[in-house]
């Protein structure tokens, strides 16, 4: 879909930002949260949008009916759809395919949610009843908690640089110290906090882990994680987001900027498993554009933002005319409905080479599989009805095709047509049985 989206006219729907839907949820004592099953294929598309979502197949060209995973319009047309929905019920709001019904006591809440799973039943609209969560004191919703006591931020964006491991040579120590740089400035009296680690840096220096050391790692580790240093995340805000890919881990920083200054809204990192270490690093590297933009897809869904890293193929890869491996055409379309810039930058001035370089161990990471989805999809969507080995056995007399195929196999002439040229070419796997083709 990269070229159809070049075209492609997005219709500009806003998106509720985040401050909206959180000062709209303080205060909330009942909570519930609707998951939308199999997201964009609910929605039909339109019978002269579905030639953008051609395909070639051994049949001919097909096009899609339903909005699929790759169109660049799809977050701006899927919240149209559902905002317009649930458009006048009281205390519903929604970004993207999550629902929250809110209330400030049993009652209200109950009377909106009755409503809205109306609603959702009079459109055809279908939920995920295992991603669902009804009738709760305290939900996270966007990385914030939310309860009748008001809304605090989750400390998982955090984690990543809250729980890292300390460094265990000269090079993750230079990495750490990258990443204190890059906030030095919100750091009271940093130089002298971080001497004992720089000093481990120096080229006749031995390597000597000491209480000085734990201690200043400790100290340094607490303040990024402050509120002096980690912002709050603003949609209005520039936002940037920087990944990097080590032989042994994935790691991201969401930063934004206010004014002259930059300051980290979340952090994340994980290990690689043991297929993914052995993959070329330009495909780790790409695989870290995937992850950081799905793992941060609360943020940066629907919004403009750049992104840096310090891998130049990156700049080419991501490019709508390149020719990519079939691995990395899959993560790219999973990139499709996020919209940013590509630019590359040094590694040494990369922050998010610490988090890759001391990832958080045994982090569970799911990885997307959009052929999977669409399968599960068709598999739930159109069981077969179960049928005799008799009822086959008929069909196929019926069948004019499958008549030339059993001629064919029993000792006939291929013909080259359209109709059997399918069969044709796997001929050899094929065999007769009780007058079914196998």
């Amino acid at each position: 879909m990269r070229c159809a989206n070049e075209v492609v006219i997005r219709e500009r729907h806003p998106i509720p930002t985040l401050e909206e839907t959180l000062a709209a949820l303080n205060g909330a004592a009942v909570i519930s949260k609707l998951d939308l099953r199999w997201g964009y294929h609910q929605i039909e598309l339109h019978p002269e949008s579905r030639v953008l979502t051609m395909f070639s197949t051994h049949k001919g060209l097909k096009c899609y009916k339903r909005l699929i995973f790759g169109l660049s319009s799809e977050p701006e047309m899927y919240q149209y759809v559902i905002q317009q929905t649930l458009q006048g019920i009281p205390g519903v709001r929604n970004i993207s395919d999550d629902i929250i019904v809110f209330g400030s006591d049993q009652g209200s809440h109950d009377r909106s949610l009755e409503l809205t799973l109306s609603r959702l039943e009079n459109t055809g609209l279908t939920l995920n009843r295992e991603k669902c969560v009804f009738s709760v004191p305290e939900l996270v919703f966007f990385r914030f908690k939310i309860s009748a006591n008001g809304i605090a931020p989750d400390d998982k964006k955090i984690d990543a640089v809250r729980n890292a491991r300390p460094p265990q040579n000269a090079a993750e120590v230079r990495s750490f110290l990258g990443l204190v740089n890059y906030c030095a400035r919100f750091i009271p009296n940093f130089a002298t906090l971080a001497e004992p680690l720089r000093q481990l840096t120096r080229s006749d220096a031995e390597w000597a882990w000491g209480d000085a050391q734990q201690d200043a790692f400790h100290r340094l580790r607490v303040l990024l994680t402050s509120d002096c240093v980690v912002a709050h995340y603003n949609q209005a805000a520039e936002t940037e987001l920087k990944v990097d890919a080590s032989p042994v881990g994935l790691g991201a920083i969401l930063l934004q900027r206010s004014g002259d200054s930059v300051r980290p809204a979340a952090y994340a990192s994980r290990t690689l498993t043991d297929v993914e270490r052995r993959y070329s690093q330009t495909e780790k590297e790409a695989l870290a554009v995937v992850w950081a933009c799905e793992r941060f897809h609360i943020y940066l869904y629907g919004k403009l933002f750049t992104l840096y890293t310090d891998h130049k193929p990156l700049e080419l890869i991501y490019s709508p005319k390149s020719k990519l491996p079939p691995r990395i055409e899959r993560w790219a379309l999973r990139l499709q409905p996020y919209t940013f810039k590509v630019v590359h930058m040094a590694g040494k001035t990369n922050p998010a080479d610490v988090l890759s370089r001391l990832p958080l161990e045994n982090q569970p990471f799911r990885e997307r599989n959009i052929a999977e989805e669409y399968i599960n999809y068709v598999t739930v969507n159109a069981v077969p009805k179960a049928i005799t080995l008799k009822q086959i056995a008929c069909a196929t007399e019926r069948d004019p095709t499958l008549q030339q195929v059993q001629r064919c196999l029993g000792g006939s002439e291929w013909p080259d047509t359209p109709e059997l040229n399918p069969y044709k070419r796997v001929k050899e796997e094929l065999c007769m049985s009780n007058g079914i083709v196998l």
